[in-house]
């Protein structure tokens, strides 16, 4: 019996014992696969999302007005009277100046006279020529038939003795004369002569008409009036002042409509298009958006600078914007609804080359990509990703193409 008891005792403290050493090997196992686990890297990863993107830039100018014109005299004279003052709205064919205009008045009446004169002249010619002439001609055959008549009875009588020869030669000198006056009457009806008489008084006419038409357009513009829409910047004098032609009198500016200049580069310039429309901010109403739109685009760059100028139109029908203010102009160069979006912090550069790691079954692959626009926390992916890749956002410092990872989730905030 007792040597049982001692039998049993040896044998459950052998039994203790291969237990323990069970427990210490299992023990080490653990500690050892432990330890493996810890050698891979723990990553955080975040999917390739899709969402919109607009790519945009923020240039600034100052506020100048659409149009701007100086309005000048075009004769001498003395001002009477200036019917606005500076800040004064004004219409386009308003009454702005008036010129003393009586010594102008003056000449179109002198002008007007001698206008129709001229018209009394063309009128008494075009009646009277023709009847003249024709009554010329048939004096002058009144005349010519007389002195054949003489002539004839002075040969008759030279050849009887009863005259001498010089008066035979007298009668047919003036025989001849009559017919040659005669001719030269014909000759007229038959060429028309009086029609040259028409033709200078109707010169003269006309003349006399253009020297009219200039009294008058001197006369009209001793009114200015207002070239467009606008308001009145400037007043260069004031009444009473002598002023030349090309003399400023005032200057207008259009501020219903006001522009912006600004410069863009090389790869945002290919992307604008004429009427886009642009948002406009300004230092004096902060909070307040005015929609305007790009009108003119440069068609080159400039080649120093390798920038192009654009011209943006504001509408400004309440008066709001001011020329001088310093604006603010967002321009969206690029827009798209689909876009492949994911956390800035999951992009790499190396040199010229943007890249980022993929976790595909617990290894990190290394993805060549395309970069777009950047948006805050996250980045536009244009090329090398697909939607619901998962990236490494954080931990991918020590990686390379083809390390395993041990792959970890977290809360992170979502593309807007």
């Amino acid at each position: 019996m007792k040597k049982t008891i001692i039998v049993l005792v040896i044998l459950g403290l052998a039994g203790l014992g291969a237990f323990r050493v069970a427990q210490v090997i299992s023990a080490k196992k653990e500690d050892a696969k432990n330890a493996r686990r810890n050698l891979v890297p723990q990553v955080e990863i975040a999917p390739v999302t899709q969402g919109r993107v607009e790519e945009k830039i923020t240039r600034t100018g100052d506020i100048v007005p659409y149009s701007q014109v100086t309005i000048n005299s075009k004769v001498q004279g003395w001002v009477e009277k200036i019917l606005v003052r500076e800040g004064d709205p004004v219409k386009a064919g308003q009454i702005l100046v008036v010129l003393d205009d009586r010594e102008a008045r003056a000449a179109v009446g002198q002008s007007l006279a001698n206008v129709e004169a001229a018209q009394a002249r063309l009128k008494q010619v075009r009646a009277i020529s023709e009847e003249a002439v024709q009554s010329q001609v048939q004096q002058a055959r009144a005349n010519l038939e007389l002195a054949e008549s003489d002539l004839k009875r002075a040969r008759e009588l030279h050849g009887k003795n009863f005259i001498a020869r010089q008066q035979l030669d007298e009668a047919q000198t003036r025989y001849n004369v009559a017919k040659a006056a005669y001719d030269l009457a014909q000759n007229n009806l038959r060429q028309r002569t009086w029609e040259n008489e028409i033709a200078l008084a109707e010169a003269q006419l006309r003349q006399a008409q253009a020297q009219l038409d200039l009294a008058q357009a001197q006369l009209a513009n001793l009114t200015i009036h207002s070239p467009m829409d606008g308001m009145v910047t400037k007043r260069h004098v004031d009444p009473g002042a002598m002023v030349r032609d090309v003399s400023p009198i005032l200057t207008l500016m259009d501020v219903n409509v006001v522009k912006m200049m600004v410069n863009v580069i090389e790869k945002e310039f290919v992307l604008l298009r004429r009427e886009q429309p642009v948002k406009v901010t300004v230092t004096a109403f902060p909070q307040k958006v005015f929609d305007g739109r790009i009108e003119i685009i440069t068609p080159a760059l400039e080649l120093q600078s390798r920038t192009a100028e654009i011209q943006i139109s504001i509408p400004n029908p309440g008066g709001l914007l001011k020329p001088g203010m310093f604006g603010r102009a967002e321009i969206t160069l690029r827009s798209n609804p689909q876009a492949l979006i994911i956390p800035v912090m999951a992009l790499q550069t190396q040199i010229d080359e943007h890249f980022v790691f993929v976790v595909k079954d617990n290894k990190a692959v290394r993805r060549p990509v395309r970069k777009g626009a950047v948006l805050d926390e996250f980045v536009e992916i244009l090329q090398g990703l697909n939607l619901h890749d998962q990236v490494v956002v954080t931990g991918q410092d020590a990686l390379k193409d083809g390390s395993p990872v041990r792959p970890v989730v977290k809360d992170r905030p979502k593309p807007s």
